[in-house]
């Protein structure tokens, strides 16, 4: 999933926020440090999806011709792909 910069940002301010609301949790540094280790969190995040979409799009297309002699979905397979990449890369999504 793409987010823009303002979404992460929007995303990070309401995580930091529930920190802040749980009675347990107590920040004992700088809440701006907290919310671009939240950004930096999601940008890894998503830069880790990408290299899996790049791995799955590999796959596919090494497999393209098996794939559509036998008339396959290809967004079923896609997404079974993902996951397995996914599951070995210990990424949940």
């Amino acid at each position: 999933m793409r987010l823009s910069k303002n979404k992460i940002e929007h995303l990070s301010d309401r995580i930091l926020k529930m920190i802040l609301d749980h009675p347990q949790i107590h920040i004992i540094s700088n809440n701006d440090l907290v919310t671009r280790a939240i950004d930096d969190a999601i940008f890894e995040n998503m830069r880790e999806e990408d290299e899996i979409n790049e791995e799955v799009d590999s796959i596919m297309q090494q497999n393209i011709h098996e794939i559509k002699a036998e008339e396959m979905d290809v967004g079923a397979l896609r997404n079974k792909i993902k996951r397995e990449m996914c599951r070995k890369h210990g990424f949940i999504l």
